[in-house]
């Protein structure tokens, strides 16, 4: 098996960023068969470590999109408000102990970010653990071609994350809609970075 690579992933990363921080952009929608895409092609380099998972991203990357509404609708639904029914998209929510956003896994991002050179503009605040900006943030290291440290974040905030939601979009069934697909697609790069080399 050949490593995988955060650079050759960057355009899955930057489609799946956009589908957790900005669903409402038009054309967002397109990027769940342009990101699967871009996975599929990963995972055929590398060798896919799970088969039926890469079998399903085959197919999300052959079907046409969902509708831009649709998707919009679907992230209002599944990620917006508070309480039981919504899925949190903070990594602080899963590992703090109280369940709580604005922990240490927030203070630990925005450090990795800043030791990178990146600061968060000005602008709506969305926490520096919040899953859409991880994978930004990967998308800018696989630009930079910085896989040592993409690569350890992934193992110590992004994947992690990742694998956390997709469950938790997983658990929602149908209801999830168009997310269901992110899901697969979250799954599937986390899986391509946990097989063994």
């Amino acid at each position: 098996m050949t490593t995988p690579s955060v650079t050759a992933l960057q355009p899955a990363f930057d489609a799946l960023a956009l589908l957790f921080l900005q669903p409402e952009t038009l054309g967002a929608a397109s990027a769940l068969p342009a990101a699967a895409e871009t996975i599929a092609e990963e995972a055929a380099r590398c060798g896919a470590p799970d088969e039926v998972l890469f079998t399903k991203v085959d197919e999300i990357a052959a079907h046409a999109p969902p509708a831009d509404l649709e998707l919009a609708q679907a992230y209002a639904k599944l990620f917006l408000g508070v309480g039981e029914k919504t899925i949190p998209l903070t990594e602080s929510v899963y590992t703090s102990a109280d369940r709580l956003n604005c922990q240490a896994a927030q203070i630990e991002c925005r450090r990795i970010y800043e030791d990178a050179g990146l600061e968060l503009s000005a602008g709506p605040v969305v926490p520096e653990d919040h899953l859409g900006l991880m994978l930004g943030f990967l998308a800018v290291l696989g630009l930079r071609g910085e896989e040592d440290t993409a690569r350890d974040f992934l193992g110590k905030h992004a994947a992690p994350m990742m694998q956390a939601v997709a469950a938790a979009i997983n658990e929602k069934g149908p209801e999830a809609g168009p997310y269901r697909d992110a899901a697969t697609l979250l799954e599937a790069a986390a899986a391509l970075f946990a097989q063994k080399n």
